[in-house]
C-alpha cells in the first residue's frame, strides 16, 4: 500500500510538473520528470537493516580442551539399563554415543568451572547446552587423581548418565583462565568505576586481561593463585562472563559482549564492594 501511493504521488507530482512545462524548454521539463522518478525510488526503498548481532566463535578455543572419547559405566535413561559406552567429544562439537548425534557448535550456553581443595588438588566442571537443555545437554566433572569422574549426554528424554569416566583427567590438567584469556587476553578498554566510597563519584578505569593477570585501574589480581577459577558463555555467544575467587575470600567477576566489549567488572573482599564498573550504553 505504502509502495502504492509513493508511486502515485510520483506519477501526480510528474504530471504537474509536466503541465506547469508546457512553455518551457523541453530540456527543463525532462530534468524535472528525473527528479520526480528518483523521488519516487527513494520512496519505495526499504529502510536499512540492522547489523547482526555479533558473537563469540568460542568453540574453537573450548572445542580442543573438552575432545576426547570416555569410556563409562553407564544408565540408560529412561529405563535404567547399566551398560558400558564410550562418549566421543569432538574438537568441532560434535558428540556422539551409539545412537546419539549432537552438534554442540553453537550451543547456546556453555559453563567450566575449576575449583582447588585444601591439598592443592583440583576438580573441573562443565555444563554445555544446546538450547534449553531438551534439545541437547553435555556434562564432564573431572575430580583430583580421576576419582569420581564423570559424564553425562542427554537428548530429550533419551540420555546417559556414567560415572568411573576414564581418560577424563586430562580436562582437569589445564587452568581455565589459559583458556578463556585466549578470547580477551590483551583487550585494554576504559570503563565507568563508580567510587565506592563515595558512590556520587565516577571515574574512568582501565580493565585488561594480560598474562592471567586481571588489572582493573593500579589493582591486579592473579589468576594463577585463584581458588576458584571459570567462564560462562550464554546466548550462543553473546556474553562472556570471567569469574574468579582469590584467597582470603576476594572475588572479581568481568564480562564482555560477544564483539568483546567490556560491559561490567565487580570486584569484592570478604567485606564489601571493592569495584562496580559498568560500560556506558
Amino acid at each position: 500500500m505504502i509502495r502504492r501511493t509513493a508511486l502515485l504521488s510520483a506519477m501526480s507530482l510528474s504530471l504537474l510538473l509536466g503541465a506547469c512545462s508546457k512553455n518551457e524548454e523541453p530540456a527543463a521539463a525532462e530534468d524535472k520528470q528525473a527528479q520526480a522518478a528518483e523521488a519516487s525510488q527513494a520512496a519505495e526503498a526499504p529502510a536499512a537493516e540492522t547489523a547482526p548481532e555479533r558473537k563469540l566463535d568460542y568453540w574453537k578455543t573450548l572445542g580442543p580442551l573438552l575432545a576426547g572419547s570416555y569410556n563409562s559405566s553407564c544408565l540408560r535413561m529412561p529405563d535404567g539399563r547399566k551398560m558400558d559406552a564410550v562418549v566421543t567429544v569432538g574438537a568441532d562439537g560434535k558428540v556422539a554415543s551409539g545412537d546419539m548425534q549432537l552438534d554442540f557448535h553453537a550451543a547456546k550456553m556453555a559453563m567450566l568451572m575449576r575449583t582447588r581443595d585444601e591439598k592443592g588438588q583440583y576438580s573441573t566442571l562443565g555444563t554445555i547446552s544446546i538450547d534449553d537443555g531438551k534439545t541437547g545437554m553435555l556434562s564432564l566433572l573431572s575430580s583430583p587423581a580421576g576419582k569420581e569422574s564423570s559424564i553425562s549426554l542427554s537428548s530429550g528424554d533419551i540420555g546417559l548418565v556414567c560415572s568411573n569416566t576414564s581418560a577424563i583427567g586430562s580436562f582437569n590438567n589445564q587452568a581455565l583462565f589459559l583458556t578463556a584469556a585466549k578470547l580477551v587476553d590483551g583487550k585494554k578498554q576504559s570503563i565507568n568505576c563508580l567510587d565506592t566510597k563515595n558512590l556520587l563519584v565516577k571515574r574512568k578505569v582501565d580493565v585488561e586481561v594480560v598474562d592471567g593477570v586481571i588489572r582493573i585501574g593500579d589493582d591486579a589480581f592473579d589468576m594463577k593463585a585463584a581458588v576458584s577459577e571459570g567462564f560462562m558463555v550464554t546466548d550462543g555467544g553473546s556474553s562472556l562472563m570471567l569469574t574468579v575467587v582469590m584467597p582470603q575470600e576476594k572475588s572479581i567477576n568481568v564480562a564482555y559482549d560477544g564483539a568483546g566489549k567490556l560491559v561490567n567488572v565487580q570486584a569484592r573482599d570478604k567485606q564489601e564492594s571493592t569495584h562496580y564498573c559498568t560500560a556506558e550504553n
